[in-house]
């Protein structure tokens, strides 16, 4: 049987695996239907060829479910999924749930696959976690992955790694983010206007990434590259040691990963 894929809710992150993954011929967007009660949404799913309804009912034939629903209300969308007329693989984006929970509410004949992506999987630059969940084999999760190789790289863990995950790629663009806004402060503070600063850092960002992407070269031999003894870099990377850079980011990721467990239980 040829995969169908029924998508719940199409907001930032449903949207952008769909577009991406039709757009690279992972699916056929006719084999796509797309529930979501918000009519602006439907029309954008519409303009990709996809079928489009706000009744969970339309889903009931498809042989893969993506959940890309806020999870506070999965519970509430549970009993009309879950009755369906084959084993169906339901792939879940929704953070903080495990895979034995939804496969308890759905019932007990279906299969769940996990994913965290992240934000840049909007710009097709996205990493995604998959994991084999309650009740799914190997092959289970070859939808999920064309899907989300359409939008980035895909990785498979343990389900009991994924508030890890979440901690270091889900929530990570938050932390270059953050850097970034902190750099370009501090570079307007030596004297920059705002968008010269901009410029520099963002750019500088960019290339320093192509170049961390760019072959099987460790970060810490690109920094030493980098950082000449008694030089500029050197005394700005003897800052960044002293204030305990390191141990912000191990305490930091601790902090999400621990979060997730919480959001989790």
């Amino acid at each position: 049987m040829q995969d169908s894929l029924a998508v719940i809710g199409f907001g930032n992150m449903g949207s952008a695996v769909i577009a991406g993954a039709t757009s690279a011929r992972a699916i056929d967007p006719r084999r796509v239907v797309v529930i979501e009660p918000d009519a602006s949404r439907r029309a954008e799913a519409a303009a990709l060829g996809c079928v489009t309804s706000e009744d969970l009912a339309a889903a009931r034939d498809a042989t893969h479910v993506l959940l890309s629903v806020k999870p506070q209300m999965f519970a509430t969308i549970a009993p009309a999924l879950g009755a369906r007329p084959r084993r169906t693989v339901f792939i879940s984006i929704m953070a903080g749930i495990g895979s034995g929970t939804i496969r308890r509410e759905l019932g007990d004949a279906h299969a769940v696959v996990r994913a965290m992506p992240n934000t840049p999987c909007r710009i097709g630059a996205g990493i995604t976690a998959i994991a084999l969940g309650a009740g799914a084999a190997h092959d289970d999760a070859a939808l999920a992955e064309r899907l989300f190789a359409a939008v980035g790289r895909v990785v498979r863990v343990d389900e009991r790694m994924l508030d890890a995950v979440t901690a270091t790629s889900g929530s990570g663009p938050a932390y270059v983010f953050l850097v970034a806004e902190a750099w370009e402060d501090a570079a307007v503070a030596l004297g920059f206007e705002r968008r010269t600063a901009r410029d520099l850092v963002r750019h500088t960002l960019l290339g320093a990434a192509r170049m961390l992407d760019d072959g099987n070269v460790e970060a810490s031999a690109l920094r030493e590259a980098v950082t000449s003894k008694g030089g500029t870099t050197a005394a700005a990377l003897g800052v960044f040691q002293d204030r305990g850079l390191r141990d912000a980011f191990r305490d930091a990721l601790a902090a999400a990963e621990r979060r997730g467990r919480e959001l989790g239980s």
